[in-house]
């Protein structure tokens, strides 16, 4: 199986389903990330071009402990995905017709952070122009919890993995407590959810949810 997540900053890919990537390569399954910007915002003191190599530094660190092998960066504006739908959509179909994935991670619409709403629909306009097989879809959380979800990921013995590719963003580990953070919603997640130390939590989106055109992705 082909996985493909998708991570509007470098870090998110981690945070909202390290765990579960790691179980994906576990079975010798191909995963990638794309990320849309490169999250030159989080080191708002750098240049531009100096804070995306920085960052996309960390973010090929992390994903080679969580056993990623495809690597995609779009360099979309940071903070701004909302008024860039149909260029990082059309970057990103490019991405899925050459990755083919059967299964996609992308962050919840509901999150607080602007790029992390902004990545579904930009999911949905690149996915509204494909017409080959049509992925799985589950959405994570970042920011803030999912209010709702319907999959467990038991990532108790890959926990490890996780907060040693969260390290390996270091630059981001400056301002927030990351590590303690996903640790904590993870542990929660797996005491009151999946009855086990840590789990990652997702939410299945249907195809009958899914716009046919970017209208109504948009709507």
């Amino acid at each position: 199986m082909n996985v493909l997540v998708i991570a509007p900053h470098p870090d998110d890919e981690t945070l909202g389903c390290g765990g579960a990537l790691c179980l994906h390569q576990r079975r010798g399954e191909h995963t990638a990330v794309v990320w849309l910007t490169s999250g030159e915002l989080g080191l708002k003191r750098l240049p531009r071009r100096k804070a995306w190599a920085i960052r996309e530094q960390e973010a090929r660190a992390a994903a080679r402990i969580l056993g990623v092998t495809g690597l995609h960066f779009l360099r979309q504006p940071d903070w701004k995905l909302d008024a860039h739908i149909n260029e990082t959509a059309a970057s990103l179909r490019r991405v899925i017709e050459e990755e083919q994935p059967h299964l996609i991670y992308v962050a919840h619409d509901a999150d607080a952070h602007p790029d992390h709403r902004a990545s579904r629909p930009i999911l949905q306009q690149a996915l509204s122009e494909n017409h080959g097989t049509r992925p799985s879809i589950l959405t994570y959380e970042v920011w803030t919890p999912l209010a709702t979800h319907d999959q467990f990921q038991d990532i108790s013995a890959v926990m490890p993995r996780k907060v040693r590719a969260l390290r390996a963003h270091a630059s981001q580990l400056e301002e927030f407590q990351y590590e303690r953070a996903v640790r904590g919603l993870n542990a929660f997640r797996g005491e009151l959810g999946a009855k086990c130390r840590y789990a990652e939590v997702f939410q299945s989106v249907t195809w009958k949810h899914v716009p046919a055109t970017p209208e109504e992705a948009r709507a």
